[in-house]
């Protein structure tokens, strides 16, 4: 079972995409970033622009933890708990974090005291002291999550090297671990790579997709083959990573949900290493205006638009089989 924490800023992207999802678009609390400082601190004031990358670490994964907060969470039919979200594997646990968040036994006020971290959130994230203490406390909370779980946490650079701190500061026996420069260069190549998987239009479609075996299996096998192709790109390895594209295309399960397909292939064709084709000029200005228009990807709908798109992807991805057997 694979397993993540989602850490700052896909922490706070998830949490504003389930506000707006479930209180109707711009919601009180988005509308609060730059107004309150909870809110602007829990989302981070760019959070659109994250909101893709983290439902796609949301759908790859079996189980993603998270920091909990004060914000709407997305009702389940299988749990009423608003520390857990069965369907999505979403775990949230207030009782576990409230003695962090406050900071009952003086951590998160030794670690602010440190010269290290304080010089790294004051002069050189431009953090305010006002919420150094939350910025603390969750970093603190996925640093114990990492240990305890054995699984890492991916977040912005600058929250690794609060992390990596914290590492030299304890020397734990157990060391946190992230998402970093030896997994796939860096947080930003990592999720081209995990962005493989077609986008859900909503918040309902998530729910909905995400337990389907052949969503899983799927996810699964992606993250194998491309931790495997960072340290040996292969051929074999390129062909499995188209074959298994297809097929995710072709079931209704994902297919059907898909949105945003061209800059799916897009991203698919630059991790492979091989070189676009031509496309049809619709499908050419899609996948054009596709990185300019990440904040409202979810909401794209066009019936017609997607299967023209779904027959172009299956035809360029049988190309590219084909040339890449013909070279092997």
């Amino acid at each position: 079972m694979t397993k993540i924490i989602l850490g700052h800023p896909y922490s706070g992207a998830l949490y504003a995409y389930i506000a707006d999802q479930t209180q109707g678009a711009s919601s009180c609390y988005t509308r609060a970033v730059g107004s309150h400082s909870y809110y602007t601190t829990l989302y981070g004031r760019n959070y659109a622009k994250y909101i893709e990358r983290a439902l796609m670490f949301t759908l790859v994964y079996d189980e993603v933890y998270l920091t909990p907060a004060d914000n709407p969470w997305p009702k389940s039919k299988l749990s009423s708990s608003n520390a857990v979200h069965i369907e999505l594997g979403l775990h949230a646990d207030w009782d576990d974090y409230k003695p962090l968040f406050n900071d009952t036994s003086g951590h998160v006020h030794r670690y602010l005291s440190d010269p290290v971290i304080s010089t790294l959130l004051t002069q050189t994230f431009k953090i305010p002291k006002s919420v150094q203490k939350m910025v603390m406390s969750s970093i603190l909370y996925e640093y114990s999550l990492s240990r305890e779980l054995r699984c890492p946490v991916i977040c912005s650079p600058g929250r690794r090297q609060v992390l990596k701190r914290l590492v030299e500061i304890d020397r734990p026996a157990i060391h946190a671990t992230v998402i970093g420069d030896v997994h796939i260069a860096a947080t930003d190549a990592y999720m081209d790579a995990t962005g493989l998987l077609l986008s859900p239009k909503s918040l309902d479609n998530l729910i909905e997709i995400k337990p389907d075996k052949n969503v899983r299996t799927y996810g699964e096998h992606l993250l194998s083959a491309l931790t495997e192709m960072q340290s040996a790109p292969t051929s074999e390895l390129k062909l499995r990573l188209l074959t298994m594209a297809r097929d995710a295309i072709e079931q209704d399960t994902v297919g059907k949900y898909a949105s945003g397909l061209l800059g799916w292939l897009g991203t698919l064709l630059r991790i492979v290493g091989l070189p676009h084709l031509a496309i049809v000029p619709a499908a050419g200005a899609k996948l054009a205006d596709y990185q300019a228009d990440l904040a409202s990807w979810y909401a794209f709908s066009g019936e017609v638009q997607k299967a023209e798109s779904k027959s172009v992807l299956v035809g360029q991805i049988d190309t590219q089989l084909a040339a890449l057997k013909n070279t092997g």
